[in-house]
C-alpha cells in the first residue's frame, strides 16, 4: 500500500543548503603565504638527462668500433626515417583538417541553399 504524507510541502526544495559551519572552518584555517616555492622535481630533469648520456655513449662506442663512413651511412637513414615520420605526422593532421574543411564548407552550402 501506498502511503501518502499529507504535512509535507510539495514545494521543497530537492536539494537542501549546506550549514555555514564548513565556511567559517575554512576562514579559521591558516591563509597561505605569498611566498610560495614551486619545487623542482629533479626526476623530471635527471631521467631526460639519463637516457640522453646513455643514447650518446652508444652512440659513441658504436662510431669508435666502425668506420666513420658507416656511422654517416646510419647517421643518414635515421634522419630520412624521422623526417619520414614528421612529414606523415603533419600530412595526417593537415589532410584531417582540410577534410573537416571541406565537409564545412559542403554544409554551409547545402544551408544557404536551403535557406
Amino acid at each position: 500500500m501506498n502511503t501518502i504524507i499529507m504535512n509535507q510541502d510539495v514545494h521543497t526544495p530537492a536539494f537542501i543548503k549546506a550549514d555555514a559551519s564548513n565556511k567559517t572552518d575554512r576562514n579559521r584555517q591558516q591563509p597561505t603565504s605569498p611566498k610560495q616555492v614551486r619545487r623542482f622535481g629533479w626526476t623530471r630533469f635527471i631521467e631526460p638527462v639519463l637516457l640522453l648520456s646513455l643514447v650518446i655513449g652508444a652512440v659513441y662506442l658504436i662510431s669508435k668500433m666502425v668506420t666513420p663512413q658507416v656511422v654517416t651511412a646510419v647517421s643518414v637513414i635515421a634522419g630520412f626515417l624521422i623526417l619520414r615520420f614528421i612529414v606523415r605526422v603533419i600530412l595526417k593532421v593537415t589532410f584531417t583538417l582540410l577534410s573537416f574543411l571541406f565537409w564545412l564548407a559542403i554544409l554551409c552550402a547545402s544551408l544557404l541553399c536551403v535557406l
